[in-house]
């Protein structure tokens, strides 16, 4: 719950359109393909769930390392 200090304070959150694709592309997205991508093979939806919830993490972790040259 949140609450607000006075009747005339509003906070705006502002979220860039940037960051919505990419949750789209990479949780959504790339979680489903991980999904079935694990699953069709080996038959086996607790490794395709774990999968697809791991995948997205590590896909996020690789985007955000700084790449060294």
């Amino acid at each position: 719950m949140m609450r607000l200090r006075s009747k005339n304070e509003i906070i705006v959150v502002v979220v860039p359109i940037s960051e919505i694709k990419k949750f789209v592309l990479i949780d959504i997205v790339g979680g489903t393909l991980l999904y079935y991508t694990i699953k069709l093979p080996l038959h086996s939806v607790a490794a395709a769930m774990i999968g697809s919830m791991i995948g997205p993490m590590l896909i996020r972790r690789t985007l955000r390392t700084p790449r060294k040259r």
